[in-house]
C-alpha cells in the first residue's frame, strides 16, 4: 500500500513503514554505526518526536557503503505489527542532507516493492534461502566499504592467511587498504608482525 505523509496527518499510527533514500555522503556521522543511528533517530524524530529504540522499532538498511561518496542507499523503519504486509502503509522520503523531503514515487517503484516484499517483509517469516557463509576476506572487504570496524576474529584470520590479505589488497581501493593496514597494526599484539602498506 502506498501512502504519503500528507494523507496520514500527524504522527502515523502503527503499523507503518518509513523508507528513506539518500546518498552515502549526505548521511552525517563519523562511522557506520553513528551514521546509521543518526538517520534512524532523524526518521523517528520526524514522525514521533523520539529517538530510535529497539524493540519498539525495527530497522534495515541497504547499500550503505559509507566509504564511497554518491552511492544511493536506503534506511527502513518498521513500527507495529500486521497480519498482512499489503495493508501496511509505506511513507517514503529523500534525505537531502538537511531535511526529509516526501518522495511518494519511491514506494511505488516496482524494484523497491519487490525488494521490500522478498528481502525485508514487514511481518517476519523464516528465510527460504539457505544461508551461505561468506569467506572472511570478502567479509573484511565489505566491512571496509561500509566503514565498519573489523572483528578481532577477522583480524586474527587475516594475520594467519597472508595470501588472503594480498587478495584483499588487490581488490580494494588504496585508501581502504591503508585503513585496513592501520586498523590491523593498531590492534596487533606484540608478537604479531607489522603489516606493510
Amino acid at each position: 500500500m502506498e501512502t504519503t505523509a500528507s494523507n496520514i496527518g500527524g504522527s502515523p499510527e502503527p503499523p507503518v513503514r518509513i523508507l528513506v533514500q539518500t546518498l552515502t555522503h549526505l548521511v552525517p556521522g563519523k562511522d557506520s554505526h553513528e551514521r546509521t543511528y543518526s538517520m534512524l533517530d532523524r526518521m523517528c524524530q520526524h514522525h514521533w518526536n523520539c529517538d530510535f529504540s529497539v524493540p519498539k522499532f525495527r530497522w534495515a538498511s541497504h547499500n550503505c557503503q559509507f566509504a564511497f561518496n554518491n552511492r544511493r542507499c536506503f534506511f527502513l523503519i518498521d513500527y507495529g505489527e500486521s497480519q498482512n504486509d499489503d495493508d501496511v502503509p509505506v511513507l517514503s522520503y529523500e534525505w537531502t542532507g538537511e531535511a526529509l523531503k516526501p518522495l511518494p514515487q519511491l514506494a511505488t517503484d516496482p524494484e523497491i516493492q519487490a525488494k521490500l516484499k522478498e528481502e525485508v517483509p514487514f511481518t517476519w517469516k523464516p528465510s527460504k534461502r539457505e544461508r551461505s557463509d561468506v569467506p572472511i576476506p570478502r567479509l573484511v572487504k565489505s566491512r571496509l566499504a561500509y566503514e565498519e570496524n573489523l572483528r578481532s576474529s577477522e583480524m586474527d584470520y587475516m594475520r594467519e592467511h597472508p595470501e588472503d590479505a594480498q587478495w584483499l589488497k588487490a581488490h580494494v581501493r588504496p585508501r581502504l587498504w591503508r585503513r585496513f593496514v592501520a586498523e590491523m597494526n593498531a590492534n596487533r599484539s606484540p608478537d604479531d608482525p607489522v603489516i606493510e602498506e
